[in-house]
């Protein structure tokens, strides 16, 4: 990916059973670098797409009644109760449970990406366990849809984020792992051994699609003491199938923990995010505090937390779910509407300042009749109704080819200003610096900040941004030299992003 495309791997393995797969997800268009690298390195501004595929009793609830009495819980459940005619329900609901028209709304209010949560099961023969082995043929068709998804969201340049969200045994104790009762994918070796077999057939399926975002290879996981070497193991499997794929983890509700962990793991294997998830409508009764102290602490509590953790990771840190949800007793005495779009208007600012992306949980309940879907939210004013960078809009003046041209015309001034920062900052040491590497990561970031705003339908800014300056970084210096001057050069490359960014918000 991105300035490292010319290392791709030439010889990626292809058992037999793959290309099988390959031909059910479908004819995806063409691989584009270019493309590709702004999909995954800007900031996301994003919203799950929950049961689409991992189906939970509460989001999508008409599939379930029929079988009320049996009270399934996890899919699995579900298709055992559905018997022989498992498939033909099941491709109905992907049929209907999604339109073009969802990612034609999207992206006329700025949602740039989706998170796509899949069963590991979604994957068919060979790649299945327990109930879902005896229902393998429920699946024949489920590729198809998701390669439908894929279609559709890149047709209106929306990025996706494949999520492992469930794992053979289950990673946690909820239904959505896809299996009822205690997690038990760590307790079994053959389940950790189909994981990491799924978990590789994703990731040849997903390196060379141009508006895949990533792949998260597992959701919510329990803190279990072979998390770590299942993190390593998983990556390992991916890189083997592509080195530039990014490739996300859960922080196992433990960011502080995994912010370490991740910050080691991105060392070897390179493009790695760590996933946090933020809910306040779970905290215990104790802490169920009025809108307004809630407030208070998002801001004095989680933002130097989530900062922290960012700065550890270098800004590879992304919020997979939140939600606008808050619990019953903070909004007493108030209008609830009004005080959940308090809130989720902080919430927003807080991580979209501290991290490089966020995803809503989720898009669409049955009905559409609750917080808990992001269009219900922004109907009733509980969200924003739109989610541009920069504070643009498809009305905005002047255009974005009229705002590159005028960025390009002080490209010089910008650059002896932040040149001139820059000596002045080092001249406090001793030594040599090479304000060469400076001005080539300038040059360069000015240029792909420009790429990110035009290239695609509607602007795009900067995310992972010193993920991106590090592989360019990298790049410069093994052609040029001065590995000692390799901070310069990035701390160039992101000074052209800021000082693009403060000249766009200024004339929007």
């Amino acid at each position: 990916m991105g300035v490292l495309t010319s290392i791709k791997n030439k010889f990626v393995r292809v058992p037999p059973d793959y290309a099988q797969l390959s031909a059910r997800l479908g004819t995806l268009a063409p691989f584009d670098a270019a493309r590709a690298r702004i999909f995954r390195y800007r900031k996301q501004y994003g919203v799950n797409l929950g049961s689409m595929f991992c189906l939970e009793p509460w989001i999508a609830t008409r599939i379930y009644e029929e079988y009320a009495t049996h009270n399934p819980e996890a899919e699995g459940d579900l298709v055992e109760c559905m018997g022989q005619c498992s498939a033909e329900k099941m491709q109905a609901h992907w049929d209907s449970w999604l339109q073009r028209a969802d990612f034609e709304r999207m992206a006329s209010m700025g949602i740039n990406s989706v998170r796509l949560p899949v069963g590991y099961w979604i994957l068919g023969y060979g790649f299945v366990a327990e109930k879902y082995y005896s229902r393998a043929q429920t699946y024949n068709r489920a590729l198809y849809y998701v390669g439908r998804i894929i279609s559709w969201a890149a047709e209106f340049d929306i990025g996706v984020l494949v999520d492992i969200h469930a794992l053979p045994g289950g990673q946690n104790n909820d239904s959505h792992s896809g299996a009822t009762g205690p997690a038990r994918l760590f307790e079994s070796r053959n389940h950790q051994d189909m994981a990491i077999k799924c978990i590789d057939a994703f990731a040849y399926l997903l390196a060379q699609v141009t508006n895949i975002v990533g792949l998260q290879v597992i959701n919510e996981p329990q803190d279990h003491p072979k998390l770590e070497a299942f993190y390593e193991h998983a990556l390992k499997q991916v890189r083997a199938q592509s080195p530039t794929l990014p490739v996300y983890v859960g922080d196992a509700w433990n960011l502080d923990k995994y912010a370490y962990i991740v910050k080691r793991l991105r060392r070897r294997f390179g493009f790695v995010v760590l996933d946090t998830h933020k809910y306040w409508v779970f905290r215990p009764e104790e802490k169920q505090y009025p809108v307004k102290r809630l407030i208070k602490e998002l801001q004095e509590i989680d933002m130097p937390e989530l900062l922290h953790a960012s700065a550890e990771l270098e800004g590879n840190l992304v919020i997979g779910e939140y939600s606008s949800i808050l619990p019953d007793i903070s909004c007493q005495g108030t209008n609830p509407t009004v005080s959940m779009g308090e809130f989720s208007r902080e919430q927003l600012y807080v991580y979209n300042s501290t991290t490089a992306g966020t995803f809503y949980w989720t898009w669409r309940l049955q009905n559409d009749a609750g917080f808990w879907s992001m269009q219900f939210a922004i109907n009733v004013g509980a969200m924003p109704s739109e989610y541009f960078p920069f504070g643009w809009s498809f009305s905005v003046e002047p255009s974005c080819e009229v705002i590159v041209r005028m960025a390009e015309e002080r490209r010089s001034e910008w650059r002896e200003k932040r040149l001139q920062g820059h000596m002045n900052y080092v001249a406090r040491w001793e030594g040599d610096f090479g304000f060469g590497h400076y001005v080539a990561g300038f040059d360069e970031g000015l240029t792909v900040a420009l790429e990110f705003f035009s290239r695609l339908k509607f602007p795009s800014k900067l995310g992972f941004g010193h993920q991106l300056a590090s592989e360019y970084a990298i790049a410069f210096v093994f052609l040029h030299g001065g590995n000692q001057w390799q901070w310069e050069y990035v701390d160039g490359f992101r000074e052209a992003n800021d000082e693009f960014s403060d000249f766009v918000h200024h004339i929007i």
